[in-house]
């Protein structure tokens, strides 16, 4: 009985938490996993990331399995969905990376400091232990609008959630999508971090106590908007 007890609250677990394994672009979403975006290394746990916001894996955790990549005209709309709802209160945030040039995006890891934040979600100006007050909270398919002076060329696509509910401790879910950004312009985006790097370990905006009052600001550099 302990046993089959154990083994449901594994399944348990594992429904409780999340990945992002749809790309989105335009009004079209991939009706299939891991297509455009890069198989993380827990696919079946859904599991955070270990180790926190200064893990290698906090780039993009993904397990080396070969994606495709999508294509969406700058102006456009670009995201990432979830496999369920995302149930935990924190930030759902967005950042590309331009592959250089003459590199296969499909083998590039985006090391160094290539990295600009594209989208990050207001917190709710109340109640921000629960899950519904957060404009992600329940939600599968997240999304922001390709600044239309991005530079054309191939890009990953990096989707996060902080998930904040345990204080100190915050569970970190993501994934990187492939994409190739057409019709762009001349604009210089930034400004650009790495990962690691971006986050301390202690980073207020990933240990911050939602229970405990006061503002919340989210970690990482400023939207560039174009």
């Amino acid at each position: 009985m302990r046993a089959v007890n154990f083994a449901l609250f594994l399944i348990g677990v594992a429904e409780a938490h999340y990945h992002f394994p749809y790309l989105i672009t335009g009004n079209s979403k991939d009706t299939v996993k891991w297509k455009h975006v890069r198989q993380v290394k827990n696919p079946e746990s859904n599991d955070f990331v270990a180790g926190g916001p200064t893990s290698p894996d906090i780039r993009c955790y993904q397990n080396g399995k070969k994606a495709e990549t999508g294509k969406v005209a700058a102006g456009d709309k670009l995201g990432i969905g979830a496999s369920q709802g995302v149930f935990h209160p924190g930030p759902i945030q967005f950042y590309m990376a331009k592959a250089p040039a003459g590199v296969n995006i499909a083998d590039w890891d985006g090391s160094g400091s290539v990295w600009f934040k594209t989208y990050s979600e207001k917190p709710p100006s109340s109640k921000l232990g629960e899950t519904q007050s957060w404009a992600s909270g329940n939600k599968q398919d997240f999304s922001f609008t390709v600044p239309k002076s991005t530079p054309s060329g191939d890009y990953l696509v990096r989707i996060e959630h902080i998930a904040l509910h345990n204080t100190g401790n915050p569970q970190i879910y993501v994934a990187c999508g492939q994409v190739t950004v057409t019709n762009g312009g001349n604009g210089t985006p930034g400004p650009l971090v790495a990962f690691p790097g971006a986050y301390a370990a202690r980073d207020p905006g990933v240990v911050f106590n939602l229970y405990g009052g006061g503002q919340y600001k989210a970690p990482g550099p400023a939207v560039w908007t174009g």
